[in-house]
């Protein structure tokens, strides 16, 4: 996802798997539902990581105020962010050739 912030385009996302395990290492915690703010402005920070990789969470929080600012939904960065992370919670689309075996313990 790009974003144009005061003329400048920012890169959010998490394009690989290590991205979204440093977001975790920077705080991500998704399953912390009563803390909403929080993880949104974690999300748009760690988003933000990837691609800008000396950016500090100071800097991603005036760049997320003045993304609001200027009109920019954070909803839709969020939730762009959140179901990027969460698709490395489940298994590539390829052929699955493998099964396991479930036995009692």
């Amino acid at each position: 996802m790009k974003i144009d912030v005061g003329g400048k385009e920012y890169s959010l996302g998490y394009p690989t798997r290590k991205d979204a395990v440093n977001a975790e290492l920077y705080g991500l915690d998704v399953t912390n539902a009563g803390r909403i703010l929080s993880t949104i402005d974690t999300l748009f920070y760690t988003g933000l990581i990837a691609k800008q990789p000396t950016i500090t969470k100071e800097e991603a929080t005036n760049l997320q105020d003045q993304y609001t600012k200027e009109g920019g939904d954070i909803e839709e960065v969020a939730q762009f962010l959140l179901s990027e992370y969460m698709a490395f919670t489940k298994s590539p689309e390829v052929e699955k050739k493998k099964k396991a075996k479930i036995v009692e313990m």
